[in-house]
């Protein structure tokens, strides 16, 4: 739901959102319901018109308690369709914030311009639904490909916590985010990196770390690293706490 659905302490809903509030959850006038407006932003109402057009009245909206935790950035090498959007799915629940796609010298995976746009609608579509379905406030960003060497140039004077993932480096994860407000788990396609991009994520100023003796997909990979860095962030792991809020990012 956008903010701009909202009238007073009324909204209604879009007909995507209807149609799951009268089809799948099988709501009636009268239920309660919560609304997120893929912003970071929580609402809470009751549905008053089950109809073609869906109304949702007397809405609340909800303050978060706390400072935001540090924003999640995966940073991955395109791989096959399927294999990318289940990532993307699975990543949205598991909390990140932000998806760069990443062009890189051993992949061949190309997405030509004129099917870019619908590719990302497609992309915003699943990610919206997997934030829905987890019951997130936001929805992730999809960043439009870009050149791994380019990307790593472009972060290279970040204050951010930027971690590069690499088959068979004996570095573990053991992320220490200091006062970062914003990490970067980089993840490499199905080829692996390239020595060249390996020293240029080195020189940008990306810690290099490993998953592990097993050898993953690109796409378990991400879900490894986002699952672990989570379970570190939550202070499960000895010298790791959550940053300090200094405000609004």
């Amino acid at each position: 739901m956008a903010t701009h659905l909202i009238a007073g302490d009324s909204a209604i809903l879009l007909p995507e959102q209807a149609h799951h509030l009268r089809n799948v959850l099988r709501l009636s006038a009268g239920d309660a319901v919560e609304l997120f407006d893929g912003e970071g932003h929580r609402y809470s109402g009751v549905v008053e018109q089950l109809g073609p057009e869906v109304r949702i009245g007397r809405i609340v909206k909800h303050h978060s308690i706390g400072g935001p935790p540090p924003q999640l950035v995966v940073a991955a090498g395109l791989i096959k369709q399927d294999r990318f959007e289940w990532m993307l799915e699975k990543a949205t629940e598991l909390g990140v914030d932000e998806f760069v796609l990443l062009t890189t010298r051993r992949s061949n995976i190309r997405i030509p311009e004129d099917r870019l746009v619908a590719r990302l609608q497609r992309w915003h579509r699943i990610t919206r639904e997997a934030a829905r379905q987890c019951g997130r406030t936001g929805v992730p960003t999809i960043r439009r490909p870009i050149d791994a060497a380019a990307f790593f140039g472009m972060e290279s004077a970040s204050a951010c916590a930027k971690f590069f993932f690499l088959e068979g480096a004996g570095e573990q994860l053991a992320p220490r985010l200091g006062g970062c407000r914003r990490a970067i788990l980089c993840i490499g396609p199905e080829g692996g990196w390239d020595t060249d991009e390996v020293a240029a994520a080195r020189q940008a100023g990306f810690e290099v770390c490993g998953l592990g003796s097993r050898m993953l997909r690109a796409e378990t990979a991400a879900l490894a690293a986002v699952a672990v860095f989570q379970f570190l962030l939550a202070g499960h792991a000895p010298g790791l706490a959550p940053a300090a809020d200094p405000g609004p990012v």
